[in-house]
């Protein structure tokens, strides 16, 4: 592929084609942030399966509710035990993809010497991190779209925390009081991984303003390779796609200036969104996380919002 991103000095960004196909190896300067995100892409499946199989503890959480004692409660609470550890998992990666995100955001914008322009503007990614940026994004929407399913997550912790001062000695505690304070925020939020994502890239993007650009080529190029079938054969990278590309229409619309629904916008968001409403009729969910994870949607011209109806 050569260049992934080509800075242009107009709002329009062009797209390139995507090699997901092949695995590609990092260059010398990215092998250190690669090493880092790799370690988090190889652990995704793992944490996704987690929040998939997750069931909570409600039957015996309304049983100590209902018929309030000692035992029931206890029973509850060595019941929420497992539950909570899982939730302590997810609170954890989640805490590492916010440190190891605006890394490799950066590393992608990051202009080097050997490779830019006359302009000395012209940044460009290998193909090794725009593939694991593309799983980043897929993983974190399709983590949030599960997560949205199970609702009882955080009635789980909130009942855990309530019962957390009368059962403080019990031997198998592995989040205590202090721990379950800073996990309250994230238990409570319904797209957790996306927020955290779009808290990075803001954080990045105040070091290096191209982070929004990489964004907004890898959403133009996402539909490239889903307009022109690329990965047909391959229904997994077609599915990755679709995810990372709405993922990044969202963080973008959440961390630029411009909005991403906006004429002045690098995002061929219309393009993005028949696209969407095509390849995934079936699938609401890529379509309903740009209607209603955006910042801005609301303000979007009516053209667009009609496409939502």
């Amino acid at each position: 592929m050569g260049q992934l991103l080509s800075l242009l000095s107009s709002a329009h960004y062009d797209e390139v084609d995507l090699n997901f196909q092949t695995e590609a190896k990092p260059e010398p300067s990215d092998e250190k942030v690669y090493s880092r995100v790799a370690e988090l892409v190889e652990r995704c499946p793992t944490v996704l399966s987690a929040i998939e199989e997750y069931k909570g503890c409600q039957e015996l959480a309304r049983k100590a509710m209902s018929e309030p004692s000692h035992e029931n409660e206890q029973e509850a609470f060595e019941g929420l035990l497992g539950a909570v550890d899982s939730i302590a998992t997810f609170y954890g990666f989640c805490k590492e993809l916010e440190t190891v995100f605006p890394e490799l955001l950066t590393a992608i914008a990051q202009a080097r010497p050997e490779a830019t322009g006359p302009d000395g503007k012209t940044p460009f990614i290998p193909d090794a991190l725009a593939l694991q940026l593309a799983q980043i994004l897929s993983f974190g929407l399709e983590f949030d779209r599960v997560r949205m399913m199970r609702p009882n997550l955080s009635n789980d912790f909130s009942y855990y925390r309530r019962l957390l001062p009368k059962f403080n000695k019990h031997p198998d505690i592995r989040i205590k009081d202090d721990e379950a304070s800073g996990m309250a925020l994230f238990t409570a939020e319904h797209i957790p991984i996306t927020n955290t994502l779009c808290k990075a890239a803001a954080r990045a993007q105040e070091t290096n303003n191209h982070v929004t650009t990489v964004l907004s080529v890898l959403a133009n190029s996402c539909n490239k390779a889903l307009r022109t079938k690329k990965f047909a054969c391959d229904q997994n990278l077609v599915d990755m796609c679709g995810r990372a590309m709405a993922c990044a229409i969202v963080i973008f619309d959440n961390v630029d200036a411009v909005s991403v629904f906006s004429k002045k916008s690098p995002v061929q968001v219309k393009s993005c969104i028949q696209t969407l409403k095509r390849d995934f009729a079936k699938d609401q969910s890529l379509i309903n996380t740009i209607h209603y994870s955006t910042k801005r949607f609301n303000m979007a011209p009516q053209n667009i919002q009609d496409m939502f109806d």
